[in-house]
């Protein structure tokens, strides 16, 4: 067996069996939903956006899990939910929380947790995750002989999206592995008159960091605009990979996507007046063991910056023409 993925195995299987302490109160409060009204009421925070959304399609997942144990209910692993941050963790506001696990954790009475969820608090485990598909808690550990159950594959269209975030170009050959637990989000929709740009804030982050960044387990992020992929931070796509990725406190998660050591990023990209898409998807890369999370808000439209009036332009282009008018007047001669 490969040494990485052995060792993979077992941070996972210790992480999946811990009961861990109860963390400081949250604010960060995440709830679970595949709703799609409260999703993208959630994202667009009930103001005047100037954007019009004409359709929502949830592609994510939903399991219940038994953990087995006498006096611990059932539970609803949901890869998507909404969140609202009174304290401002990562400098992010209120919205939608997007994940290849679950949003929220597992608590079993009397206060402890079989498995943290991304709401804010202390780090307490390096290996939180799940992969949906699984029949029982703990999950299944990958076998290079017997796969086991690594997650939810993605279909072929969801492949085609995320090859050129995940791949490893550095390789030779270079490579593109499978994804697994993909969860995304579309949304329809017009402009109002007077607006041509969107933008959203986004935090994004993932348990894969910092064991994995040299290996298959590339778990990354996509926002694309009218099909084209919008989320780059500094000329390269958001994957655990990323530079920038940093272990930054503030919830679950082990490292955090934050360029100049901000968390916090802000994406934006020209649209049409209608007919507009707009796609989250997030994505474990070659099994779902290991949870990656993306928290997005502020879904609004930019206005337009008002042309100038050609009555304007074209006394501007009559005034620097006259210094010239001048000089050839001035030296010209009988």
């Amino acid at each position: 067996m490969n040494s990485r993925i052995g060792s993979r195995m077992a941070i996972a299987s210790l992480a999946s069996v811990a009961v861990l302490a109860p963390g400081a109160a949250p604010a960060i409060v995440v709830t679970a939903t595949q709703d799609t009204g409260t999703l993208i009421g959630a994202l667009l925070g009930g103001g005047a956006t100037g954007i019009v959304v004409t359709s929502v399609t949830l592609n994510g997942h939903r399991q219940t899990v038994s953990a087995g144990l006498p006096g611990v209910p059932d539970f609803d692993m949901t890869s998507s939910g909404t969140f609202t941050n009174a304290s401002g963790t990562y400098g992010i506001g209120a919205g939608v929380v997007l994940a290849t696990g679950s949003v929220t954790g597992w608590t079993v009475p009397g206060g402890d947790d079989l498995m943290p969820g991304y709401g804010d608090g202390s780090n307490s485990t390096d290996a939180n995750g799940w992969p949906f598909g699984s029949t029982a808690f703990p999950p299944p550990m990958p076998d290079p002989e017997n796969p086991g159950e690594p997650g939810v594959p993605a279909t072929p269209a969801q492949e085609a999206l995320l090859d050129p975030i995940t791949s490893r170009p550095d390789l030779d050959p270079p490579e593109t592995y499978d994804h697994f637990d993909v969860t995304e989000l579309v949304i329809g929709f017009d402009m109002q008159p007077g607006y041509d740009q969107v933008s959203f804030n986004v935090v994004f982050g993932s348990e894969e960091y910092p064991e994995f960044v040299d290996s298959p387990y590339i778990d990354g992020f996509g926002l694309f605009l009218n099909g084209a992929n919008i989320a780059s931070v500094g000329g390269q796509p958001v994957n655990i990979r990323h530079p920038d990725m940093a272990a930054i406190d503030g919830t679950e998660l082990d490292g955090v996507l934050a360029p100049g050591g901000s968390p916090l990023l802000t994406f934006a990209g020209a649209v049409t007046p209608t007919g507009n898409l707009l796609r989250f998807i997030v994505a474990d890369t070659s099994d779902g063991i290991y949870d990656t999370v993306v928290y997005f808000s502020s879904l609004e439209g930019v206005p337009q910056v008002p042309a100038p009036p050609a009555a304007w332009l074209a006394a501007t282009a009559l005034a620097s023409c006259l210094p010239g008018l001048r000089r050839r007047r001035v030296t010209r001669r009988p």
